[in-house]
């Protein structure tokens, strides 16, 4: 099973870079073969099969691949599964695990711009500087730029010319939160194949972001409009970061209504479909979980005669 869970982590790794725009659907499947081990048989086989992928990457690519893997696939398949079997909390798994990816991160950036020779700022910013440009020309193929005029042509130019430019100052914050929602899926999935119902911690339909984080959005959304230069950057990178969990607190608000509605698992998938796809709902759940710290939504009503 080692063996076998090595394998399908290689073959998901590999197959993330040829596969184009379905890469990001092939990369929330990768941790989950050693995670599945972690949790059913016990952290150190989990472990084991994800030593044995970092070795065949290492083997058939290079290092700055082999890292790669175990910085963002390797480690949350490692650690969500050992904390959570011994009883902490599936959120409070994820942060821990994200401040320990985070905290390598830079350990590695500081050793792979040393044996570049150049600054870990100027390897940062060459990094970046390539996501983005293969983001917008994603962006500009997806908006067939080729057939439309030259007026429209233009104008998607200068939206992805601004879009490139909003990405370069809130990179940062989308790294974290690109991250944060991989584990969270790897935790949704673990939960579905690895321990159905058991795993520690809150149920979804019953979650809240910390009450303190409020004054947080708060200060940050101000200082998004009102700041400017290095404050306002700061402040648009904390608002990345936190309203992404006020829209998953107001999922969770959602959950609750459809699981007392008795919905069937079909029709709620399909709910959570409109809910992250169709404007403006996005926004609107974003709303009910930041107004739910007042509203309390799913406080039991006293029901009616």
């Amino acid at each position: 099973m080692v063996v076998l869970g090595a394998l399908a982590g290689y073959l998901l790794f590999g197959a993330a870079g040829a596969v184009g725009v379905g890469a990001v659907l092939v990369n929330l499947f990768t941790p989950l073969p050693a995670a599945a081990l972690g949790m059913r048989i016990g952290p150190a086989w989990g472990a084991a099969a994800v030593g044995l992928t970092a070795l065949g990457v290492l083997a058939t690519s290079d290092v700055f691949s082999s890292v790669l893997y175990l910085l963002q696939f390797g480690l949350p398949a490692v650690l969500l599964p050992w904390q959570m079997v011994r009883g902490i909390h599936w959120d409070r798994a994820i942060a821990v695990t994200l401040v320990a990816m985070l905290a390598l991160a830079v350990v590695a950036l500081l050793a792979f711009s040393s044996g570049s020779g150049q600054s870990a700022f100027a390897f940062v910013d060459e990094q970046i500087s390539r996501e983005i440009d293969q983001a917008v020309t994603l962006m500009g193929s997806m908006s067939g730029v080729e057939q439309a005029s030259p007026q429209e042509a233009e104008a998607l130019r200068e939206m992805a010319a601004g879009m490139g430019a909003f990405l370069r100052r809130a990179y940062p914050a989308m790294l974290v939160m690109v991250c944060a929602a991989l584990q969270l899926v790897t935790v949704g999935l673990l939960a579905f194949v690895a321990r159905p119902g058991k795993l520690p911690g809150p149920a979804f339909a019953s979650w809240r972001a910390p009450e303190f984080l409020i004054w947080g959005l708060i200060a940050a959304g101000f200082a998004a409009f009102f700041a400017a230069d290095a404050i306002q950057g700061a402040a648009i990178n904390l608002l990345v970061i936190l309203l992404p969990l006020y829209f998953l607190q107001g999922l969770a608000v959602v959950e609750h209504v459809l699981a007392r509605r008795g919905l069937s698992p079909l029709l709620r998938g399909l709910c959570y479909i409109f809910l992250l796809l169709v404007n403006p709902l996005p926004v609107i759940v974003t709303g009910v979980g930041v107004f739910d710290l007042w509203a309390d939504f799913r406080k039991p009503r006293p029901a009616k005669d």
